[in-house]
């Protein structure tokens, strides 16, 4: 299967999730689900293996008959499934000596329990005696909005009920514990470091955030190895 081609979501994890992310939206206000179509989540160099051909086997199965809390166990459990291939991939085409560490942690939709998040990778920018600031990574299992001045988890907006992918980085400032006190919305756009369906956008901004270096300076050394390699 090439790195341009496409899986049913339904492939992954059970056929019985279309009728789940039906029945759900026909009980809401929203607009009714499409047809649920996953985009592959990896789709980088011709010939790299895709990580999530070797996860698939691992993802635990949404059926129709689930309640909604199993619904949202199982979406949480594959989600992290995914950060952690996600990080995995990230780490392995980062330069030597970067910063971003792995922490894994899955997050639902508010009312879409096939939807969330999960954080991937975080990198520490800065610190003081009082707090740090943090720049977290994020995959998704749909394409949408984020907005930082809303509050909790409603910061995160799907633009439909369809699946797709999309990667984002934010700026927080957290405490001492580790606990976020709020977005930096002094960084980034509102605290917003970047958001993207496209895999090496997202790896020349993690790259940028975890090594200080400029997008310039790390494109042209991409540019200098592939031509070294010729």
């Amino acid at each position: 299967m090439n790195s341009a081609s496409k899986l049913q979501y339904g492939n992954r994890f059970g056929e019985d999730v279309k009728k789940i992310a039906f029945s759900v939206a026909s009980a809401s206000t929203e607009a009714q689900v499409a047809s649920a179509r996953y985009t592959r989540w990896f789709h980088g160099d011709p010939g790299e293996p895709e990580p999530m051909a070797t996860s698939a086997k691992k993802f635990r199965q949404i059926t129709g008959d689930m309640a909604v809390a199993e619904v949202i166990a199982a979406t949480k459990e594959n989600l992290s499934i995914l950060g952690d291939d996600a990080s995995d991939l990230f780490t392995s085409k980062l330069p030597a000596g970067h910063r971003m560490r792995k922490a894994i942690r899955s997050s639902i939709l508010p009312h879409v329990p096939y939807l969330g998040t999960c954080k991937f990778g975080e990198i520490v920018t800065g610190r003081n005696q009082d707090h740090f600031a943090v720049t977290q990574i994020f995959i998704a299992n749909f394409d949408g909005d984020l907005n930082t001045d809303v509050a909790g988890a409603n910061f995160c907006k799907p633009r439909s009920r369809d699946f797709d992918q999309m990667f984002f980085g934010l700026h927080l400032i957290m405490d001492r514990d580790g606990n976020a006190l709020g977005f930096d919305k002094r960084l980034g756009y509102n605290g917003v470091a970047f958001k993207t369906k496209d895999i090496t956008t997202a790896l020349y901004n993690v790259a940028a955030a975890s090594t200080g270096l400029s997008m310039e300076a790390l494109k042209a050394r991409a540019a200098a190895i592939q031509k070294a390699t010729k």
